[in-house]
């Protein structure tokens, strides 16, 4: 009987951690915005399909994001939504002397730009074969209903309308 009250025990603090992982709250830690992520710098951080993706939601307002891919091709984060149509997409690529980035909006199962941009501030850089973006955009334009809803993907190409290699979504709880 002790041996499954501990397990029962254990379980339900496992689940708590998880979930708290999954989670934002304000925080004063404002990660540096130059196309190098490093670790620790964001308040969430996981790795999901080969993509490390990290967000911080700030005591400012604004909401930090980063990708980051073992590609020279380009990275994209979407938010809003848990498919493209819909969601609000961040593409970005660096061709060295060449830094492109582009807001979308998701139209079914494509995108096209969008002259409604919300994105303050960004960064992409590719460095010994990794592409990472960074990105900071005001919380409200992506939250709903206390949660953050991402999509991220990216591609070998710097073409954004040719499939990506990997893609996923997930869904972070928020407390301002």
């Amino acid at each position: 009987m002790k041996r499954n009250l501990f397990f029962t025990a254990f379980l339900i603090v496992s689940a708590s951690a998880l979930g708290a992982q999954n989670a934002l709250i304000a925080s004063d830690k404002i990660p540096l915005l130059d196309g190098s992520v490093e670790s620790s710098e964001y308040q969430f951080a996981t790795e999901v399909s080969g993509m490390s993706l990290g967000a911080t939601l700030g005591t400012d307002g604004k909401l930090y994001l980063s990708i980051q891919a073992k590609t020279g091709g380009w990275v994209a984060l979407g938010v809003g939504g848990s498919k493209m149509d819909g969601s609000r997409l961040f593409l970005a690529y660096d061709k060295g002397t060449k830094q492109v980035f582009d807001e979308h909006r998701g139209a079914g199962h494509s995108h096209k730009n969008t002259a409604d941009k919300v994105v303050e501030k960004w960064a992409v850089k590719a460095a010994d074969g990794t592409t990472a973006l960074e990105l900071v955009l005001p919380a409200s334009a992506a939250l709903v209903e206390g949660k953050l809803s991402l999509l991220f993907a990216y591609s070998s190409s710097t073409v954004y309308f040719l499939p990506h290699k990997a893609r996923g979504s997930l869904v972070l709880n928020v407390t301002q």
